[in-house]
């Protein structure tokens, strides 16, 4: 009789410490998204494309760090770096509180961002070290759910706080919440990076910052976030503006369970090392539920099953690059893959939240969609004519 080869443990104490971390980060993040453009546009006296570029600092700032975060956690230890930069995330929301005007809040998402950045990047990093190699594809796969969690559960939790409380309130919340996540990394065991000697000796250069061996794979990720941005940070004024008032908060729900579920299912695919098919699944769901969006007449049922093709999409689009990054990179580039993946992460992001507010202002939210949904296939195309081929021939084993 053949003997089942029992795998590592996945869920040790400090993954789990690691996710629940991760879990309440998100969870204060998530918690002010759709709150923050009623915040800016009534209590600052923006317009909506102004509430977008203020909104979008926070991103441009974790876009601005991002490569060099990278750098930072392949240099030096990686738990006292997400220590630090987590203390510093807590402390913007208390900021928000105390931001009397426009210029204040300015600096505070600038701030925030600059922590967000760092933070998200040397929290995978430790989350990767600790996972067996074995089930790495899992392991990023179910860490990244800690994030959809929070979107089920962040948005919601804002929205009616929103409506029954000040915002106050909801920043103090974030706060809490975030100071509990910092408390957990503490408890977690630092990991022993492994040392090269060839990396001792080797020069600072743009790979130490960049993952260049990523960059013909990054097209498709940057373009399927302008939508996420959009998407994410408009969905209440979206359902105002539609005659859905109070389903805003109902939508994330749904576009996080069908997050959860897409990187449940997927996980083991990942794993298996089918990460290009996982790419095309989310790619072909993004591109349906986008083109949903365009109908003027919309419904309940119809905004409800967006949602959950939405997140569909995301739940395997996200995992499926992360894991490619981190393929095509060594053990002591991980810091500088989760970097790079997250870099055009909030590129994308970033650029949804200005130009949604632009086309939002200009034209409308039909205009935004189909723009989106024409720019998703040509990305789609792109991927497998370039970058699939390129990680199949690239991708590395360790």
């Amino acid at each position: 009789m053949e003997q089942t080869v029992s795998r590592p443990a996945l869920w040790t104490k400090d993954f789990i410490l690691a996710f629940i971390s991760n879990l309440l980060m998100f969870f204060s993040f998530y918690t002010l998204v759709p709150v923050l453009p009623f915040y800016v546009i009534a209590n600052l006296g923006t317009t909506e494309t102004v509430a977008g570029i203020v909104i979008a600092l926070y991103t441009i700032s974790a876009l601005v760090i991002r490569p060099f975060s990278g750098y930072l956690v392949d240099k030096f230890s990686r738990k006292p770096l997400y220590l630090l930069c987590y203390g510093c995330f807590c402390a913007a929301f208390a900021g928000y509180a105390i931001a009397a005007s426009l210029m204040l809040f300015i600096l505070l998402r600038i701030f925030h961002g600059f922590g967000f950045g760092i933070c998200t990047v040397s929290g995978s990093t430790v989350a990767v070290d600790i996972m067996p190699a074995e089930r790495r594809g899992e392991g990023i796969g179910y860490y990244g759910m800690a994030a959809s969690l929070a979107m089920a559960t962040g948005p919601f939790t804002g929205l009616w706080l929103f409506g029954k409380h000040p915002f106050d309130t909801v920043f103090l919340l974030s706060f809490a919440v975030s100071l509990i996540g910092f408390i957990c990394i503490i408890f977690i065991k630092p990991i022993k990076k492994p040392v090269r000697q060839n990396v001792q000796t080797a020069k600072t250069s743009l790979d130490r910052f960049i993952l260049i061996r990523a960059l013909p794979c990054v097209g498709l990720l940057f373009i399927q976030e302008i939508g996420y941005g959009a998407v994410s940070n408009f969905i209440g004024i979206y359902c105002e503006d539609i005659g859905l008032t109070g389903q805003a908060g109902i939508f994330f729900l749904i576009l996080s369970i069908g997050i959860i579920c897409a990187r449940i299912f997927s996980a083991k695919s990942i794993n298996n090392g089918q990460i290009v098919r996982v790419v095309y699944i989310g790619s072909a769901l993004l591109i349906v539920s986008f083109t949903l969006f365009v109908f003027k007449s919309m419904s309940v049922p119809l905004l409800y099953l967006i949602a959950l093709l939405t997140g569909a999409g995301y739940g395997h689009i996200n995992p499926a690059f992360q894991s490619m990054f981190i393929n095509l990179s060594h053990h002591n580039q991980r810091g500088t893959a989760n970097a790079t993946y997250f870099t055009f992460w909030d590129m994308g992001i970033g650029l949804g939240i200005a130009a949604g507010g632009f086309f939002i202002d200009k034209l409308n939210f039909q205009w935004l969609f189909a723009l989106c949904s024409g720019l998703y296939i040509l990305s789609t195309v792109y991927f497998g004519i370039v970058s699939a081929p390129y990680y199949r021939e690239k991708r590395l084993t360790e």
